[in-house]
């Protein structure tokens, strides 16, 4: 704490070389922050946002050097999560991008450069995921079952636990940008809304999936007893513990290679390193990617194409599209290559 340095105000600014800025995740007070920051700073130095939902290149264009602006995106909680998505604009200076990851390794965390694109790199992946859950969860699927499944898979935690720790208004709408992102596969289940409806947002309210006003002090926080409030049910309740993992995790492995594809990251370890670091995915799997290798990649395209073909996948706006094998798995399967 001794080396901390309040100042008065944007004023107090004034010499300095780097500000990253937190504030509400709103366009117009981003820019305003940055503009005024940009003023009070001098004409070399940088400035970051750590925006984890809007584009880097929109921030930047109310600005008057748009090169200085980059995106420093960290994940929470922050002392514990070592990734940091350095996200780079269109105009963003090589520069910039050098001695912004200079400081992310010297603040002892992990960085990944990666290109401005919708949801960057992790919460995109994320994103299929956790509304794969929710739709398992709306169809009838046991709860208690799906954060199970995901957490003997190696996750830190359950994708229903996970959505109440970021917030599900959140979640809700981080979902409705990567719709707004990535068309018809980024459609999100409707699953939410009853919970938005009702102020029910998770931890932050002490109640979505589970009940946590009624935890325990240091005890984890039991499934609410309501929930099946919001469930209706049909045949998805009676899969296999295999072809639910399946749904959820090959899901996200397939937007990744889609994301490899678009070179959102540079190589494959950079994209599982994040993986791991950015969102805990099962350590010992070696990131999503390798998990895929590891699985056999004509295994996944193979699967892929089966659940973009089962009935309910089918019915839903965007089910075929997530599930499609991407090209780049498709190629790498056919040659009998990697993803590299």
């Amino acid at each position: 704490m001794d080396r901390l340095d309040a100042v008065p105000g944007i004023v107090g600014m004034a010499g300095r070389d780097f500000a990253i800025e937190a504030v509400a995740e709103v366009l117009g007070v981003k820019q305003k922050v940055l503009g005024t920051l940009a003023q009070a700073m001098g004409e070399q130095a940088i400035l970051a946002t750590n925006t984890s939902s809007l584009s880097v290149d929109a921030i930047a264009e109310a600005l008057p050097h748009p090169e200085r602006v980059i995106g420093m995106h960290f994940f929470n909680p922050v002392p514990k999560m070592p990734l940091v998505e350095i996200i780079r604009g269109t105009h963003t200076s090589e520069d910039v991008v050098v001695r912004t990851t200079a400081l992310a390794l010297r603040m002892g965390k992990t960085p990944v450069i990666c290109r401005d694109v919708p949801g960057f790199l992790v919460n995109r992946l994320l994103g299929p995921y956790l509304d794969e859950a929710v739709r398992l969860f709306q169809g009838g699927v046991d709860p208690a079952r799906l954060d199970r499944l995901m957490l003997d898979f190696g996750m830190p935690m359950g994708p229903l636990e996970l959505l109440d720790e970021v917030g599900i208004d959140i979640a809700s709408h981080a979902a409705a940008s990567l719709h707004e992102g990535y068309g018809l596969r980024m459609t999100p289940a409707d699953g939410l809304e009853k919970f938005l409806a009702g102020d029910r947002l998770g931890k932050k309210s002490g109640l979505g999936f589970y009940n946590h006003r009624a935890a325990r002090k240091g005890k984890k926080a039991e499934l609410a007893p309501d929930l099946n409030m919001f469930q209706s049910p049909s045949s998805l309740s009676g899969l296999k513990d295999k072809d639910l993992v399946d749904r959820m995790v090959l899901a996200m492995f397939n937007e990744a290679c889609r994301a490899l594809e678009e070179r959102v990251v540079a190589t494959v370890e950079e994209l599982n390193l994040a993986t791991v670091f950015g969102m805990g995915f099962a350590p010992f799997h070696g990131g999503l990617l390798r998990y895929g290798e590891a699985r056999g990649l004509t295994e996944c395209a193979n699967r892929l194409g089966t659940l973009a073909q089962e009935p309910d996948i089918q019915s839903r706006p965007g089910g075929p599209e997530r599930f499609t094998p991407a090209d780049i798995l498709v190629k790498a399967a056919a040659s009998g290559g990697s993803l590299a």
